[in-house]
């Protein structure tokens, strides 16, 4: 998602701070790993199918799988936050509310002397706030009735006031998270137009240009299936008990 957290120059053997490259040049640094990349193409094809069809009332039952999908894809984020590569962990790009509040006129300069190899301070809350209304959205979704056709998989559990809280909840936090999307969309052009970060490119290609030594994220593959097993088995195991087989 969008911006970046300033790295400390990286030491070398013998303890002391690595020197920056000379003026202008420029390193390429390994910053977002391949499932980061994959959950964030993911995430905003199905966020673009899941508001056509919400608004549209059509393809409801894709509509269901379609929030099952995204409700893993945030388990899994949340997951890779604390356990993933190096710039996809919280601890290291979410910071202090007084640090982000100091760090809005630099982050929106258009020239600043700060660089950010991932997510800057306000990008990083702009991740959490997502992640937090996408997880909303999801769990809420799973009590809502349309009254017709649809029903979520805890419909049958709840009473109806409740019910009617969670779909009225469900509609509202849609709302809410397209402003989020429109929001991020923004930044992410005017970091790429007018700032020249090449988010949009480092998303694709996992790399970054950046004129300061930082630290490199590197992909682990047994923890990434570690992660995939527990959440696929947890996954199966409450389709498999509100669902009634899973669909």
């Amino acid at each position: 998602m969008t911006q970046q957290s300033a790295q400390p120059a990286p030491e070398n053997s013998s303890g002391t701070s690595a020197q920056p490259p000379a003026q202008g040049q420029q390193q390429k640094v390994k910053v977002w790993d391949i499932s980061i990349r994959l959950f964030h193409w993911s995430l905003a094809a199905l966020i673009g199918f899941l508001w056509w069809s919400g608004t549209e009332g059509v393809q409801m039952e894709n509509h269901v799988q379609a929030g099952y999908a995204v409700l893993a894809l945030i388990s899994y984020r949340i997951i890779w936050g604390f356990l993933g590569s190096y710039h996809a962990r919280f601890i290291n790009f979410v910071r202090s509310p007084f640090t982000t509040l100091k760090s809005v006129p630099d982050v929106i300069a258009v020239r600043s002397d700060s660089h950010y190899v991932g997510h800057n301070p306000v990008g990083g809350w702009m991740v959490v706030l997502l992640i937090l209304t996408l997880l909303s959205q999801g769990l809420t979704g799973l009590g809502t009735t349309d009254d017709i056709y649809t029903d979520g998989p805890l419909v049958a559990y709840l009473d109806s006031d409740m019910v009617e809280l969670l779909s009225s909840l469900h509609h509202q936090i849609a709302d809410l998270l397209i402003a989020l999307v429109i929001l991020h969309l923004a930044a992410v052009l005017y970091h790429d137009a007018i700032k020249r970060e090449r988010l949009i490119q480092a998303m694709v290609t996992g790399s970054k240009n950046t004129p300061t030594p930082a630290e490199a994220s590197s992909f682990s593959a047994k923890r990434f299936l570690i992660v995939v097993a527990i959440l696929s088995l947890i996954g199966w195991w409450l389709l498999s008990s509100f669902t009634g087989g899973g669909y």
